[in-house]
């Protein structure tokens, strides 16, 4: 495997790992396939290909027990139609080599996250309630970023330590796609020297490639 790939699906699987762990819910992994052992917070998949080659039958064998699920197919190469699933999303793994110079400050406008009130406003804002619980906030791996312009929230980001490179999600924002130079900058002042990684679809993957990120392959979600 690719190795800026297998940083950017590893990043991927800490994400996971802590997400459930802040929930409680154990998760478990064997022979390339991550498995959730109980209904997953909202936005996360039930199942997730570590590996290419998972066979289809062991998926569903894992997500037997949900009626309504999502798979992260991290290497589009399942075909779960047959099964009830339908695609969700069809998204490239993306990287970001380091970049010098980092910023020692977050850009104008910037702020870490750092309360709960904050917390419930961002994540009403973004579309998020429930999945990153208060404990969020004294986790060292996990930085959430909002950007207020005028007194208003108007975007934010999820920065998360995924080992060999960072993990850049959850970017939203009136007007600013993951890609803005802003956001880059923040990461880069949180983490200096260290590659960054996302996956993404459509207008944002590619704002994302123009802005530096390579392409390294695709990621699919199936439903049902």
């Amino acid at each position: 495997m690719d190795p800026l790939l297998r940083d950017a699906l590893e990043a991927s699987v800490r994400w996971y790992d802590d997400v459930f762990a802040l929930h409680g819910i154990q998760v478990a992994a064997e022979d390339g396939l991550w498995t959730a052992l109980g209904p997953p917070p909202p936005w996360h998949s039930a199942a997730k290909t570590a590996r290419p080659g998972v066979g289809a039958g062991r998926v569903i064998e894992a997500v037997a027990g949900l009626g309504h699920c999502a798979v992260a197919d991290s290497f589009a190469d399942l075909d779960l139609a047959s099964y009830g699933f339908e695609i969700r999303i069809e998204a490239t793994w993306l990287h970001r080599e380091p970049v010098g110079g980092a910023p020692s400050t977050l850009p104008e406008g910037w702020s870490v996250v750092d309360d709960h009130d904050a917390l419930a406003q961002w994540s009403d804002a973004h579309d998020y309630v429930g999945v990153l619980p208060p404990a969020v906030l004294e986790h060292p791996r996990f930085t959430i970023l909002g950007c207020r312009w005028d007194g208003g929230l108007m975007g934010g980001a999820v920065v998360h330590d995924g080992g060999g490179a960072v993990g850049l999600s959850n970017t939203w924002g009136v007007g600013r796609v993951a890609a803005s130079d802003d956001v880059l900058r923040a990461v880069s002042a949180l983490h200096p020297g260290r590659a960054v990684t996302d996956y993404a679809d459509g207008e944002e993957r590619e704002a994302m490639v123009a802005a530096g990120f390579a392409p390294l392959g695709p990621q699919r979600v199936w439903i049902r």
